[in-house]
């Protein structure tokens, strides 16, 4: 086997769920829905299957897919995207692997913020990356601009990024935005070191709008 992946330990949504099932306890670890879907969109999916969509489907996504994904954007991001700068993956982890494995070359350094997604660090090490963690510590979980520059050094490729925090739930403040884009943008980095991956998952205005200004102040 791999000794990359005879070392990884199980995955930690694999234990929760063994754990929630032993002791009978509700599983906040995964998303499990306890329900069934509205018959109109049952019917539609049965629609799509019989009158067209049951082949494979081009790498990047079908283009009306990619229209409307890029059509959400801009309504409710402000994000000026086209349908051929939009690549639809099987799930969020793909996406992150997709983008991973393009942007991290062996010895390359990417920072995460810990405690985070279990599937950041084996991807940043198939790819041949160094991780630098750091800690968002209690009772705050607050990004430190402080920890963050020390993290950097001059084979720094990347952060990995999400907005609201994924596992923990929170959502960074204007400063703490401020101190990822500072970071992002500051001359001190390498040319190397200017490519950030920004997962995002933004509902109110205020995210929005950092989204946008994210995107402005990091561009190279």
């Amino acid at each position: 086997m791999n000794p990359l992946y005879e070392k990884m330990p199980v995955s930690v949504f694999e234990r929760m769920s063994l754990a929630a099932v032993k002791h009978g306890a509700v599983n906040l670890g995964q998303g499990f829905p306890d329900f069934g879907w509205p018959t109109e969109i049952l019917d539609a999916a049965a629609r799509a299957l019989t009158e067209g969509s049951n082949q494979y489907a081009p790498s990047r996504g079908l283009p009306a897919l990619r229209q409307a994904v890029a059509d959400h954007y801009r309504r409710h991001h402000g994000l000026d995207l086209s349908a051929e700068g939009i690549c639809v993956t099987s799930g969020a982890t793909e996406a992150l692997a997709a983008s991973i494995l393009a942007t991290i070359e062996p010895g390359d350094e990417v920072i995460i913020l810990a405690p985070a997604y279990d599937a950041y660090a084996p991807l940043v090490r198939r790819a041949g990356g160094v991780v630098r963690e750091v800690a968002l510590r209690a009772p705050d979980f607050r990004i430190e601009r402080d920890a963050l520059a020390a993290a950097v050094s001059p084979r720094t490729r990347a952060i990995i990024f999400n907005n609201p925090h994924n596992p923990l739930g929170r959502l960074f403040d204007t400063d703490e935005l401020e101190a990822v884009a500072a970071l992002a943008a500051s001359t001190t980095l390498s040319s190397s070191a200017t490519r950030y991956g920004n997962i995002w998952c933004s509902t109110g205005s205020s995210s929005s709008r950092s989204l946008r200004w994210m995107e402005w102040r990091t561009e190279r």
